[in-house]
């Protein structure tokens, strides 16, 4: 069984209209918050069970569940330089932490 760590940095940001200095409203990444998270990909049997779904390709990050009440699935996830958008949130009562899933954009 593989232990949890929480070493991964992640961002948390969301798209808004933001006026530039001519006054024209152009869409501006704005980081809503940031968190230690667990990063992982599927396994290999889930991988290819997930071949043509929405899930192909998914990561998951797990963050503590103090976040739960910040999580916006509209927002956008910043990791190692990549953009993700979250597809799923899951709460795992046990572990005490929540499961994001997410892809890659494209």
């Amino acid at each position: 069984m593989r232990k949890e760590r929480k070493d991964q940095r992640i961002t948390f940001v969301k798209i808004e209209l933001k006026k530039d200095e001519y006054g024209d409203r152009v869409p501006t990444e704005v980081v809503k918050f940031s968190c230690w998270s667990d990063y992982y990909s599927q396994s290999l049997t889930a991988r290819t069970s997930n071949i043509g779904t929405v899930y192909e390709n998914a990561v998951y990050f797990e963050v503590d569940e103090h976040f739960k009440s910040q999580l916006d699935p509209t927002c956008k996830i910043k990791f190692n330089g990549t953009q993700y958008n979250i597809i799923g949130i899951e709460h795992l009562v046990k572990k005490h932490s929540v499961r994001l899933i997410a892809k890659a954009v494209e």
